[in-house]
């Protein structure tokens, strides 16, 4: 690492920023005060169900003003690969939320429905879905053995909310239509490291320069730590003390802290 204090630090949001609808402490403050030293702050999350709107104004709402180059999310990082790859305009079945397909729909992808064939679908895009049924993976299942690829926007299996309780995630779902099908998906979210590579390049800094704080260890911490960037865990999300000490050396994080405001000490990434 250099020797360095770091350049752009990269937020998860769930477990990070917020819990469900309840901010974390001293977050808004670390956020304004990293700025004003001159950091360059991104928000990068893997739940693809809320459109990049709703996120930015959740975060406005929480004191944390935030713009759209500032914030990645798995839904978005979905519209990038697919522009990238020839997929704007082509016929796509989604598994998601309404915010993902505000996203593709913005971009020019034709999001079609089950009274469609499946057979003319090109992409089957997961995500967290809360009306997920069994029609749903029926089509899904169907379009992809009839030649669509599969795409998740993550894998996470649960995401964290108030009073320390978790929900299933999008992993959940993708995994059942890997379970189907039989076919493994395009992974775009963490612990891939594609989004994140659009992050630095927006951001003019190396994975060297820049710090990746999440909750969790396997897409994280992960990332992080695939990219070659320094890694902080707070313990304010899915991990504990006890999860951390037994990670993998490839899950452990360079740093935990117990609130944002310990990342305010940045003595530690230059050593």
């Amino acid at each position: 690492m250099v020797n360095a204090s770091p350049k752009t630090y990269v937020f998860d949001l769930d477990g990070v920023i917020y819990r469900g609808e309840i901010p974390l402490p001293h977050a808004s403050e670390t956020l304004l005060e990293l700025e004003h030293r001159g950091r360059k702050v991104f928000f990068f999350t893997n739940n693809s169900a809320a459109h990049r709107d709703d996120y930015l104004s959740k975060l406005s709402d929480m004191g944390i003003p935030v713009s759209y180059d500032k914030l990645m999310t798995s839904a978005y990082a979905t519209v990038l690969y697919l522009k990238e790859h020839d997929g704007t305009g082509r016929k796509a079945y989604v598994v998601g939320g309404a915010g993902l397909v505000r996203e593709l729909r913005e971009a020019g992808v034709d999001v079609v429905c089950e009274s469609e064939s499946p057979a003319c679908v090109d992409y089957v895009i997961v995500g967290l879905d809360r009306e997920f049924t069994y029609d749903k993976l029926k089509f899904a299942q169907h379009a992809i053995l009839s030649g669509a690829k599969f795409i998740a926007t993550n894998t996470d299996a649960t995401y964290p909310v108030e009073d320390g309780v978790v929900l299933p995630g999008g992993g959940s779902i993708v995994a059942s239509i890997r379970t189907a099908s039989g076919a493994e998906p395009v992974v775009i979210g963490k612990p891939e490291t594609y989004a994140l590579e659009k992050i630095l390049e927006f951001a003019g800094t190396t994975a060297e320069e820049s710090v990746m704080v999440g909750d969790r260890l396997e897409t994280d911490i992960l990332l992080g730590k695939r990219a070659g960037m320094h890694t902080v865990l707070p313990l304010t999300g899915v991990t504990d003390e006890r999860m951390v000490v037994e990670a993998p050396f490839e899950m452990k994080p360079e740093r935990v802290i117990r609130y944002l405001d310990e990342l305010l000490d940045e003595s530690w990434a230059s050593r």
